[in-house]
């Protein structure tokens, strides 16, 4: 699919590239600030990458790890980063991606995402909840570089629960045995319930700019204000690891709602 332009930034924007050393050395500098943040040493938890039809793709390995699937994309490997009420624990997945061209510094930043599960240890099942994403600027539609999703902020949370809800929902429904079924005529005429449908907006689509500089003066374009390019290597990791130990601060604050 074609995409458009976004808004152009009041900084000229450039690519993030890196060599395979410097690649290399900020995989090693991240497995010891992740084990450090979350408490596992390189045996539990490391940065791993592989490269796959011009594209290098990393994420976590290591024995605390445990195979999810995503939402979107391919399955990933989860690591957990605390624990929850009612034995349940959150979980954290990573994915970073580079593109490989040619130069000195041939690989080009292209996305960093990571992800937020809810599930039990040992158990398959970990619906992703929310997501945490900065895609790095590009020549996508062949007009030079520009940032991947028009309008939308860099980076960004993306929030993923009810459409979580939505597939368990499904996978639950070809468990039913046909027999089981019972058909509710007057179904197509009854007004939606306010909670099915909330259940059904797709707010994954929304981005929710997580930083977004709206309270300063813009000369060109106001938008522009919550676009921002990762600027380094050094800038990317700090990113990563200051959301990470973000994400668990708040994960704390999590509760179990009581049923009315």
């Amino acid at each position: 699919m074609v995409r458009t332009p976004s808004q152009s930034s009041d900084f000229v924007l450039t690519e993030l590239r890196a060599s395979k050393g410097a690649l290399e050395q900020r995989w090693r500098t991240l497995t010891t600030q992740l084990g450090d943040t979350l408490n596992f040493g390189p045996r539990e938890l490391r940065i791993d990458a592989e490269t796959q039809a011009e594209r290098v793709w990393a994420g976590l390995e290591g024995g605390a790890c445990e195979r999810v699937p995503r939402n979107r994309g391919l399955a990933t490997r989860v690591v957990p980063i605390c624990d929850l009420p009612k034995n349940l624990s959150a979980w954290l997945g990573l994915q970073e991606v580079w593109d490989v061209k040619v130069g000195n510094k041939p690989f080009v930043f292209r996305h960093l995402a990571l992800t937020v599960h809810f599930g039990y240890v040992g158990d398959p099942i970990k619906p992703q909840v929310i997501r945490l994403e900065w895609s790095g600027v590009q020549d996508w539609t062949g007009v030079g570089l520009t940032f991947q999703t028009p309008g939308a902020g860099h980076p960004h949370w993306q929030f993923d629960i009810l459409q979580s809800l939505e597939i368990h929902d499904r996978a639950e429904e070809h468990l039913i045995e046909p027999g089981e079924v019972v058909e509710q005529f007057d179904a197509e005429t009854s007004t939606p319930e306010l909670g099915e449908l909330l259940r059904a907006i797709t707010l994954e689509n929304m981005h929710f700019a997580s930083a977004a500089r709206w309270w300063m003066p813009s000369a060109t374009n106001q938008l522009a204000l919550h676009m921002n390019a990762p600027p380094d290597l050094a800038g990317l990791t700090r990113w990563l690891i200051s959301s990470v130990n973000y994400v668990k601060q708040e994960l704390a604050r999590c509760q179990i709602r009581r049923s009315r």
